[in-house]
């Protein structure tokens, strides 16, 4: 087996089992936490869930 493959089973089988599961942190300004989820095989997406008063947040999406 490749080191790619190795990688890849590896990672797998460390995000596969977070789907679903609440993280604590992600924010230094709030008290976020974040969830992963698989988008297709291999890839996976992190979201980070803030409070809704998060000034850091806030100040991005007043930038949008």
């Amino acid at each position: 087996m490749s080191n790619g493959r190795a990688f890849r089973r590896q990672l797998a089988n460390t995000l596969g089992a977070l789907d679903g599961a609440r993280i604590p942190g992600g924010c230094e300004h709030c008290d976020a936490y974040q969830t992963v989820s698989p988008v297709s095989a291999g890839i996976w997406n992190i979201d980070v869930h803030h409070d809704a008063g998060c000034p850091w947040l806030t100040a991005v999406e007043a930038r949008r």
